[in-house]
């Protein structure tokens, strides 16, 4: 006889959807799992946690770029009302869904999904052989070899999870199942898409560095390794295939994008533009904002621009008074200029006594 059978998978029961609650298999931070038989078969039953029972932070990080394509819902959803929480909670339940299902048919090797009724998952039980859950990957010892082999088999999954527009987010040595018929993944409610999502780049790195340092204390030369940043490189440049032989090694481009050949190709697409609405009668285009040109020295700044000839620095001359009227000022300068030239006039000149001298006269 299995257990007292928990509320949320009394539905279920019901249904005929489950046969039997066996017992509870493990408890995470996102939802409870339970051993139960469905269709005489042993399987899993994910039962998601509510939001208030749940100890996952920074899920926004997660659900950047997540779309919805109930306008309504996404209405709700953004302005957070009672009606759009409850389709957030929705949507992030049954974001494991989509993302098994879209890695089962890319060839990944996840937990086959069978069912998923009000919240509950019912999916493939992965066993050991003899029909007892497997074991995490933390949970098992091996060999050198063996640990480098298992790597290279992970980093490969991460790799065709990444081409199916797949990043795990949480992926560790606790997420991965060590099936009969090889390591198995888990746990995707916290993925994200690499196209849409601005962390997509820093937790795929997170992911396999996680794998990198538990399979490093058995195989310590996988630290050397930088298979992450080599893929998402490659991602990036659409060169990324599930078929793409990944070698560990990576070195960051240190060329500079060529910004004459984007200004000129910005030219050619204004040009085509006008000479389109100029054949159909209409006013040219706006122009495109030019990007900025690195490469062209910065301007110099006013304050220290060099002074003109015959101008004494700028630092080097005095401070006016702002507080008297320009008139004033002018006024003042005036009187000082023809109080230069009155004085000037008046003076003895100290060579005239030299010159009666030289003259004769007494």
């Amino acid at each position: 006889m299995g257990i007292r059978i928990p509320e949320p998978l009394a539905p279920l029961v019901e249904q005929g959807i489950i046969d039997e609650v066996v017992r509870p298999l493990m408890a995470g931070k996102e939802a409870q799992v339970y051993l139960v038989i469905a269709e005489g078969m042993p399987r899993v039953a994910k039962v998601y946690k509510q939001v208030e029972h749940r100890s996952f932070k920074h899920r926004v990080a997660y659900t950047e770029g997540r779309k919805v394509r109930n306008t309504r819902k996404a209405r709700a959803m953004a302005k957070k009302s009672r009606y759009g929480r409850s389709e957030i909670e929705q949507a992030w339940r049954f974001a494991e869904v989509d993302a098994l299902r879209q890695l089962w048919a890319a060839g990944v090797r996840v937990p086959e999904q069978f069912d998923f009724v009000d919240g509950v998952l019912v999916m493939e039980l992965v066993h050991d052989g003899n029909w007892e859950p497997a074991p995490r990957l933390a949970d098992v010892e091996f060999s050198p070899d063996e640990a480098h082999d298992l790597f290279q088999h992970l980093v490969h999954e991460v790799s065709r999870m990444l081409c199916a527009g797949v990043v795990h987010g949480d992926l560790s040595d606790f997420n991965v199942l060590i099936g009969h018929d090889g390591p198995v993944i888990i746990d995707f409610p916290q993925w994200v898409d690499p196209a849409s999502n601005q962390n997509a780049r820093r937790l795929l790195l997170r992911d396999v560095d996680n794998l990198t340092s538990f399979l490093a204390r058995h195989a310590p030369n996988l630290k050397r390794t930088r298979y992450a940043e080599e893929m998402w490189s490659l991602y990036e440049q659409n060169q990324l295939t599930p078929q793409t032989r990944l070698t560990g090694r990576f070195k960051r481009s240190t060329r500079q994008a060529d910004t004459s050949s984007l200004l000129a190709e910005i030219e050619a697409i204004e040009r085509e533009e006008r000479a389109r609405r100029e054949a159909l009668g209409l006013p040219p285009p706006r122009p495109a904002r030019r990007p900025v040109n690195t490469d062209r020295p910065a301007p110099r700044p006013v304050s220290e621009k060099r002074p003109g000839k015959g101008s004494p620095p700028r630092a080097s001359r005095p401070e006016e008074p702002r507080d008297e009227p320009k008139k004033k000022r002018r006024r003042r300068r005036s009187r000082k200029k023809s109080g230069k030239a009155t004085d000037a006039q008046s003076a003895p000149d100290p060579f005239a006594d030299l010159d009666a001298l030289l003259s004769g006269d007494d």
